[in-house]
């Protein structure tokens, strides 16, 4: 299952959430004020691509640079 970011368009609360897919944006609740008024965020590792090729080349949440 993938981690989805969110953010609260009511009180700009930002959470991670475990969800399906299928699920990712029906039935969203803010854990802090509990508006339904939620929107999925981009994330930086969703940009880089899902083939397993970039996951083992280090094409990963990686700075360009590598880890210092």
């Amino acid at each position: 299952m993938p981690m989805y970011e969110y953010r609260c368009e009511e009180c700009g609360a930002k959470y991670e959430q475990l969800r399906r897919m299928s699920e990712a944006d029906v039935n969203l609740e803010c854990p802090v004020c509990g508006s339904q008024n939620v929107r999925r965020q981009v994330s930086a590792c969703a940009i880089g691509g899902s083939s397993s090729s970039s996951w083992s080349s280090g094409g990963g949440c990686a700075p360009r640079g590598g880890f210092s």
